[in-house]
């Protein structure tokens, strides 16, 4: 077994708000398969999204292309949130406020989906090594994942491919699987919980917990 305690580690996805009632009522399907939310809104990089398309997942199983995948990150505060928040790269700049976390425990979603796969860096860059077998968790860089500050240094060239280690499921996650959502401010908090209230959900909303999750 790792060393590592699977229900200690958290994965951590980023999604527009709109995109929350049809994600709490349906779980989340990656972004072309038949049931996917026809109103989604996509937040991050478009030339990247569509390059996945056709990138092939480097491990079999579970085997496929990235686009059939829905991805996690270890930590918050991701390069692509940078990005959105900034509007660099040419990503579309977008309010933070329209930005939520959802927020799943890794021991969750591999006793619910039976087909995923985890990388030790970005999932598209050529060095990036992919896993199905958790006993390698403890090849990512975990404590780098939760870094506020991803940088690459001196020291280390390799710290932003490493900061965006990936947890991928394919097809989709059930929605039993979201533990905690994390929202910007109050009035997104207010939203969101009347959401999961009306649902009857037991899921928790935090408000950006110890400033940790957005810039």
């Amino acid at each position: 077994m790792p060393h590592q305690k699977l229900d200690k580690i958290w994965l951590y996805r980023i999604l527009h708000i709109n995109n929350m009632e049809y994600t709490l009522k349906n779980g989340l399907y990656h972004k072309n398969h038949e049931k996917a939310d026809p109103g989604y809104i996509n937040i991050g990089d478009q030339t990247l999204i569509q390059q996945r398309n056709d990138y092939p997942v480097d491990i079999n199983p579970p085997n496929g292309l990235l686009g059939e995948y829905i991805p996690f990150y270890f930590g918050p505060l991701s390069p692509m949130l940078y990005n959105i928040y900034t509007g660099y790269r040419g990503v579309t700049r977008r309010p933070q406020q329209d930005i939520v976390y959802i927020c799943c425990n890794l021991k969750d979603i591999t006793d619910c989906c039976n087909e995923w796969c985890f990388t030790d860096g970005h999932a598209k860059n050529a060095i990036t090594t992919f896993y199905n077998n958790l006993e390698h968790i403890n090849l990512i860089d975990l404590d780098l994942a939760k870094q506020r500050y991803w940088n690459n240094t001196d020291d280390d060239f390799d710290r932003m491919r490493k900061k965006q280690a990936e947890f991928m499921v394919k097809y989709h996650i059930p929605a039993n699987c979201i533990r905690n959502i994390v929202v910007y401010d109050k009035k997104a908090a207010e939203k969101i919980r009347n959401l999961v209230e009306n649902l009857e959900l037991e899921i928790e909303v935090h408000i950006n917990p110890s400033g940790r999750f957005y810039y």
